[in-house]
């Protein structure tokens, strides 16, 4: 079975938060399941790792890619993006959007970064857009508004690591 770019990204972006989570949360074990689609996993941690008892905690975590080199990068929002995302949120409490930028890194929101870009309404069609110079942090656009503040290129995966810190 051959590879597809896609799984790829994929692999990255579960490697390096994956990586972080050991590192910054070593005693708590974290499993990964796919979600309904390609785009869309399941993060579980548990704490402590004895006997499978302890408190628990999940988050969904979408993925949407770019293969642009440059800035700016630009992702389409489908309705049933947007309606499994929000399925992912009331399931698991939260829910955090990776948005591959080419090369450059993974841009991180979490969902009520998402609507105060893309509102509750979904449309057939939506875009968010997110751009970069030169040694600055990402600045995110969507179909219905803008971040207020530039999102510091760390965003992934620290903003999932702090959900899981408070969470556990």
């Amino acid at each position: 079975m051959s590879i597809n770019e896609s799984e790829k990204y994929y692999g990255v972006v579960v490697l390096r938060l994956l990586e972080r989570l050991g590192e910054k949360i070593p005693k708590t074990n974290f499993s990964l399941t796919t979600g309904k689609s390609n785009s869309s996993f399941v993060i579980n941690g548990i704490s402590p790792q004895i006997l499978g008892k302890g408190s628990t905690s999940s988050v969904g975590l979408f993925i949407k890619i770019s293969n642009k080199r440059r800035s700016p990068w630009r992702y389409n929002f489908d309705k049933s993006h947007q309606d499994e995302i929000a399925e992912l949120k009331k399931k698991h409490g939260e829910v955090f959007i990776a948005l591959v930028a080419g090369d450059d890194g993974i841009a991180c929101i979490n969902y009520a970064q998402l609507k105060s870009i893309l509102d509750e309404y979904h449309e057939e069609q939506e875009w968010v857009s997110v751009t970069r110079k030169l040694r600055q942090n990402y600045r995110i656009k969507g179909h219905d508004g803008s971040l207020e503040k530039p999102l510091p290129r760390n965003s992934f995966p620290d903003n999932i690591v702090k959900h899981f810190k408070s969470s556990l």
